[in-house]
This record gives C-alpha cells, structure tokens and sequence, in this order.
C-alpha cells in the first residue's frame, strides 16, 4: 500500500489555522470525523486533552509533528495531515514548533497493530526526504499535497525497523559528568537509564536506577542514620570513598551495554530482549547515539498498551 492512498482531499487541511498542537489536532480530528472515517467521533474527542497530548506527540525533522493515538473511536486506521502558514507550537508556552500536523488514529487490540506502525514509519520516511517536506510546506491547497510524485512513490514497509518506533528526543550525559547530574536528569524526567556518550555522541556506557541504588543509596543511608552502609566489596576496589554525588560517570557506568542499529527489524530486537533478559537499548548509527527503544515502546506501539 502507498502512503497517499490513506490521504484524500478531505483529509488534509490547508491551511491549519490552530497555533497550538491541542487546536490542530482538534482541527485533523473534524476533517476526519466530516470525511466519514470515524464512526464515534465523541471517544475521539476525548483523546485531545492538554495533558495527554504531550505524551503522543513524535517530532519527525524539524518541520513535522506526529500525533497518534490507539482509540476504539475507530475500526481502521486514519488519518489526517495539515499544513500551517505559521509555526504550530507543542504547547502554548513550549518553544518546539513545527508547521506539519499528521494525525493518527488507529483502532485498539491487534487488529490494525502493524499497519499501525507500518504508517509512522512510512510518514517517518517521507518527512526525511527534503522535496517532500517542502513541497507540503508550499501547498496552497489539498490537491498540491495529493501531486507530490515523490510523495506517492512512498509505501508502507513490510517489515517495521528499528527506525519505525524508537524515541528519537534521548537524553544522555558524558563521560565526565557527575552521578548526582544523571540522578537530577533521571530523576526529573522519570528516566529509568540514559545511555552514556563521549564527545563524539558515541556511546560509551549506560548509567540506570541499579547504578543510583549502587553508590547513592548508602551515603543517603548514612547520613540519616548514623550508620556506614557498604557498597560491596567490588564497588569498594573500585571507588574510593567519597561523596557518591562528586563521582564520574565514567567511573560507575556499566560499559557492556549493548546497542542495536536503527535498521534493526523488531523482530530482531524483541529476540534479544527475550534471549538476553535486556529491556532497553540505545539506538546507534555509525557508533553514534540517534534514538532509544525499549520493551515498553514496542508493547505499546504494537498492542495498544
């Protein structure tokens, strides 16, 4: 299948008019309740409130968002994209723009699971093509959009990648930064492991909750008991004693981390997840540090969790 055949004239907005992603998507959602492709449009309405939307929103390149939602609102996948005159902004007060909107909507349970991800990595696909992007961003009207040749030479991939559902906003710390940095950073953003890099974004180690547990638990230990709580005979050799906060990264990171390309397929990586009981994985291009995928991404892309 071509990834225009999901698109119609009725199902792409030009220009969008919202300045927000909560107003566009509100926008996408009415161009495919009108076209006819969702059957209880008022379950999909639901879905477009300012706290969950953050959490379904994919930037793919600088000049497109992609929203998606798993939804009994629908009984196929649908979707929509649109096209502003002006920047788009994640969030009233965010900074992160986009002028591209697609809008997602695909039924929950297995049925439609794949085609599900076969169409993010597809729009993946075409947002990294430069005449596509720009010609979407020049369209005055829907049918300039349905007339990009390159556009309609885009299919839905038969087998999904790496590529297709790995988070590409990855936070990571260098080498020489502090454990208490990586503990603030994970911490903050609810970050169970960040990859580890060197100045050349290669990564080097992985720094996880096993690693804060290691070496900060028992200074906190001791400092509101009294008591001195040993790391472990291996730790000792290797650290010497002192504020677990001042430590490198470099000095506690675990470096057999293990990677996986973002051409991986995903049947690839859920067997080693499976094989070597490891449930997350930096993605790498050239050594380079470019995504994140985990056991979770792939569960919730595939089955609608």
């Amino acid at each position: 299948m071509r990834l225009i055949d999901l698109l119609s004239r009725d199902r792409i907005v030009v220009p969008l008019k919202g300045r927000t992603l909560v107003n566009a998507a509100t926008e996408l959602t009415n161009a495919l309740i009108a076209s006819g492709a969702v059957p209880q449009p008022d379950k999909a309405d639901r879905l477009l409130d300012a706290d969950s939307l953050p959490k379904d929103v994919v930037p793919v390149g600088s000049e497109a968002f992609m929203l998606h939602f798993r939804t009994d609102a629908v009984t196929a996948n649908a979707v929509a994209l649109g096209v502003s005159p002006q920047p788009v902004y994640r969030e009233q007060d965010s900074t992160r723009e986009a002028r591209i909107v697609v809008l997602i909507l695909a039924p929950l349970g297995e049925a439609g699971a794949l085609e599900y991800l076969q169409v993010q990595g597809a729009f993946a696909s075409a947002f990294s093509i430069p005449e596509i992007v720009d010609g979407i961003l020049a369209a005055k009207k829907p049918e300039d959009v349905l007339a990009l040749a390159p556009l309609a030479d885009i299919v839905l991939p038969n087998n999904l990648s790496v590529r297709d559902v790995m988070a590409r906003e990855v936070v990571s710390v260098g080498v020489d930064q502090t454990l208490g940095e990586a503990a603030k950073l994970m911490a903050g953003g609810d970050v169970p492991a960040v990859p580890v890099v060197n100045d050349a974004k290669e990564v080097v180690g992985l720094v996880t909750y096993r690693e804060l547990l290691s070496f900060m638990l028992p200074a906190y230990v001791k400092r509101i008991s009294g008591e001195f709580q040993a790391v472990g005979k291996s730790a000792v050799k290797k650290i010497p004693p002192k504020d677990p906060q001042t430590l490198k990264v470099k000095a506690i990171m675990d470096r057999t981390v293990l990677c996986v390309s973002e051409d991986d397929t995903l049947a690839e990586v859920a067997s080693i997840m499976v094989n070597k009981d490891v449930d997350r994985f930096p993605v790498v291009r050239d050594g380079v540090l470019v995504g994140f995928i985990t056991r979770g991404d792939i569960v919730r892309r595939v089955l609608g969790g």
